[in-house]
């Protein structure tokens, strides 16, 4: 048996990806002007089913729920607080308190209200303000959690928000790429202090890729530190240190805290050397290494290790695994997948690293961004046209998993085979 005590087991999941029906924030909008190819619609009518779906994660054995509340429910319209929206995250937490189900909310997971879009987002400082009113009625008004997230993965939506332009409001600047990032720890900030008030633990959620230099040239090495400093290191260092440092100029921030890291984990990336100014003169890519997932990812399990490791021995906090996941429609992968990320969380945990849950990602087959419905990450598999579940093999592998608080030598027999 590896032993995995004093831990809990869970699953994630992000609003308007299984809510349905979210009219009110920056991605709808978009969907509805066409600015997507996607819309989530629906998605898995989750709002209206989330009584069954907590039901199910008892009856499967899982003991944590990682899930986002949505802003823009909350507060519609500037100043207009929805206390119906309220009473139902405060449902959703007290079922999952009943059933045994430790909650760990998030507070902001890729999308905000769009009338705070209108005024600039997270672009300019003065609309912390609106921020802090958001958190504050949280703190006030709902009970029952005991662990919070802050921010989720904020570079990856500051890349595709305003570097890239893939995602809502479709930016394509560095400028604007680093207010975001600076206003974003003010953000952390200030929820830290308004949560931590009430004695919370309240850490934020860091996406680490693990980059790697494309080949053992010098300047693709310098390519790859570059690469993983500024996505993987930038935003926590200057959490820390009361200073972040874009690619254009430094910015004073707060000097904040966390209780723990959310470390978000999916796969390999390389990086290059380039000529191009405008690249920072490096480029990162995906590693594209034997059988790949609908995201188009390969599958790196040793990559979760390193990541504790590092971020660990740079922060000395403790760790949640509060995301790992694979869209594919072999259900026998998904539960290998799961099991190698495992043994190599568990190696980590052997070596003394403070790693205290993982969150498989997703409970649910949902709705994921630009790529629409098609990539499945569920253990629970969603008919999208009927919204109804089927529970799929790897949800029940994996409660076991969590009902022993380990995996059996006849699990790993059965579904790892290299």
């Amino acid at each position: 048996m590896i032993d995995f005590q004093d831990f809990t087991f869970g699953t994630a999941t992000a609003s308007h990806q299984i809510e349905g029906d979210n009219r009110f924030n920056q991605w709808w909008e978009a969907e509805k002007r066409g600015r997507l190819k996607y819309r989530s619609g629906r998605a898995c009518e989750h709002w209206k089913r989330y009584e069954k779906d907590i039901e199910l994660m008892a009856e499967l054995g899982y003991d944590s729920y990682r899930f986002s509340i949505e802003w823009s429910r909350i507060f519609p319209k500037e100043k207009e607080k929805n206390n119906n929206a309220l009473d139902r995250y405060q449902d959703i937490i007290d079922l999952l308190n009943e059933r045994g189900i430790m909650p760990m909310v998030t507070l902001h997971h890729f999308t905000n209200p769009t009338w705070f879009m209108e005024k600039g987002g997270f672009l300019k400082d003065k609309n912390i303000r609106y921020w802090r009113d958001y958190v504050e009625t949280i703190r006030d008004e709902i009970s029952g959690v005991d662990i919070f997230c802050t921010i989720n993965e904020p570079m990856v939506y500051i890349m595709n928000s305003y570097l890239t332009g893939e995602w809502p409001p479709f930016k394509t600047s560095l400028l604007k790429s680093a207010k975001a990032e600076k206003n974003l720890i003010k953000a952390h900030d200030a929820a830290y202090g308004i949560l931590k008030g009430k004695n919370k633990a309240v850490g934020i959620v860091k996406h680490f890729p693990d980059i790697r230099p494309k080949t053992d040239k010098k300047k693709d090495i310098k390519a790859a530190d570059k690469a993983d400093d500024l996505f993987n290191w930038n935003f926590l260092d200057g959490l820390w240190d009361g200073k972040v440092k874009t690619p254009l100029k430094s910015y004073s921030v707060p000097e904040s805290d966390t209780d723990f890291i959310g470390l978000n984990y999916y796969t390999l990336h390389e990086a290059s050397h380039s000529w191009n100014p405008f690249k920072m003169f490096f480029e990162t890519e995906l590693v594209k290494n034997g059988e790949l997932t609908l995201m188009g990812w390969t599958v790196h399990p040793e990559g979760i290790y390193r990541g504790i490791k590092e971020i660990h021995d740079r922060y000395d906090r403790p760790l949640y695994i509060t995301e790992n996941g694979i869209a594919t429609h072999d259900d026998r992968w998904r539960v290998e997948y799961i099991l190698k990320h495992l043994i190599q969380i568990h190696k980590a945990r052997e070596e003394g690293y403070d790693v205290r849950g993982y969150m498989y990602w997703s409970f649910m087959d949902n709705f994921e961004w630009a790529e629409g419905f098609e990539p499945r990450f569920g253990l629970i598999g969603i008919d999208f046209k009927t919204c109804e579940r089927k529970v799929r093999k790897s949800a029940k592998v994996y409660g076991k998993i969590a009902k022993e608080k380990g995996i059996s030598a006849d699990i790993v027999k059965e579904y790892i085979k290299d």
